[in-house]
């Protein structure tokens, strides 16, 4: 009786397998996405570069993309994320200040909103490339 049902096992297992393949065609197993991408600056009133920033990059009040500010106040996000339905929309940012004193101050929070456009068609889980055409420049005010 144990072989039979061994055997029985097997066989349904088999079955299962080439099921999905026939009937449905082949599963795939995973999460929509699309590609975020946004780059620009971050100065002081003065124009000077400020370094140490936290460039937090999100969609509908969800950051979930973070950069920091390079020696040069220059930051570049590209993150993987659950698409939108819109070939346009848009995307925040928040910039605050990590570093204190070392980056050249204390700096003000500030959060800036622009918009996103679809620049690439995906292809399979891939829902495409969005980016921020223009450059992200940002002034921060001293607290």
């Amino acid at each position: 009786m144990g072989k039979f049902i061994k055997f029985l096992l097997v066989c349904l297992g088999f079955k299962s397998l080439t099921a999905c393949e026939v009937f449905y065609g082949t599963d795939e197993y995973g999460t929509p996405y699309a590609e975020y991408e946004a780059k620009g600056r971050v100065s002081d009133s003065e124009g000077t570069p400020i370094s140490g920033i936290k460039v937090s990059m999100g969609v509908e009040d969800y950051m979930d993309s973070v950069a920091v500010t390079d020696a040069d106040g220059r930051f570049h996000v590209i993150h993987d994320t659950f698409p939108l339905d819109d070939n346009t929309f848009d995307i925040q940012f928040q910039f605050t200040d990590i570093d204190g004193e070392a980056g050249g101050g204390l700096f003000e929070e500030q959060t800036v909103t622009v918009q996103a456009e679809k620049v690439e068609e995906g292809e399979g889980w891939s829902r495409g490339k969005y980016a921020v055409k223009e450059d992200v420049n940002v002034v921060l005010e001293k607290q």
